[in-house]
């Protein structure tokens, strides 16, 4: 288990990042000092707790297809209990815009992950991340498998019956990996197939979803 990217943590607590999250969530300027306040309780918990985790040399063709010169991993990410912690205690004094804060900090923060991840496989191996594999996603993947690669890629991360991860802001993935550079992924959604995700519309065009009238409530949109 390794400590979290740290030069992903170091970055998102920056006024910059805050400050293109704030943009891209559409939070209203006056709420940049909850962002930062959320901010600041979650960087000690992060930092003491957030990890990554690799198996390199999964077994070829073992829950995907087998690809010519391709090879394959198990690897997860986790910002640790704390945060379930911090958000619990929010949600418990009724603090949904915090909640919701942290909700979008975390998301963020973890999708910030993906790209430093490849470039540690780029650096530390020689190959590049071709494509990634989430379960459920794809038939050759079923969710039904979570539990089990959980096990063998990070114990420490769990999941219930309903295959909710615990931690909750966790991701396992696999990592299809290829010695050509020529093919390397340009980004998370590349090669995915649910064109339905909500991560996928919100970065094509974030303006275009409208707000759920819960987050609209939130926001200050409506009385």
């Amino acid at each position: 288990m390794a400590a979290f990217f740290r030069e992903v943590l170091d970055r998102c607590f920056t006024p910059d990042f805050l400050y293109g999250v704030r943009k891209k969530f559409h939070f209203a300027e006056t709420q940049m000092r909850e962002m930062q306040e959320v901010a600041m309780c979650m960087a000690p918990r992060m930092h003491k707790e957030a990890f990554w985790e690799r198996k390199a040399d999964f077994i070829q063709g073992r829950h995907c297809m087998e690809k010519p010169g391709r090879k394959y991993e198990i690897a997860a990410m986790s910002l640790g209990s704390g945060i379930d912690h911090l958000q619990e205690r929010y949600s418990a004094e009724g603090l949904l815009l915090q909640s919701y804060i942290l909700e979008v900090l975390a998301g963020e923060i973890l999708m910030e992950g993906y790209p430093a991840y490849q470039q540690y496989i780029k650096k530390e191996t020689g190959w590049r991340v071709a494509a990634y594999h989430f379960p459920g996603s794809e038939e050759a993947l079923p969710l039904e498998l979570l539990p089990e690669l959980l096990q063998e890629c990070a114990p420490q991360i769990t999941c219930n019956a309903a295959f909710a991860m615990s931690p909750a802001q966790s991701v396992l993935f696999l990592a299809e990996l290829a010695q050509d550079g020529r093919i390397e992924c340009g980004s998370l959604c590349q090669g995915c197939r649910q064109s339905s995700c909500p991560n996928r519309i919100r970065a094509a065009s974030h303006a275009s979803q409208p707000m759920t009238y819960g987050y609209s409530r939130i926001f200050g949109l409506y009385p």
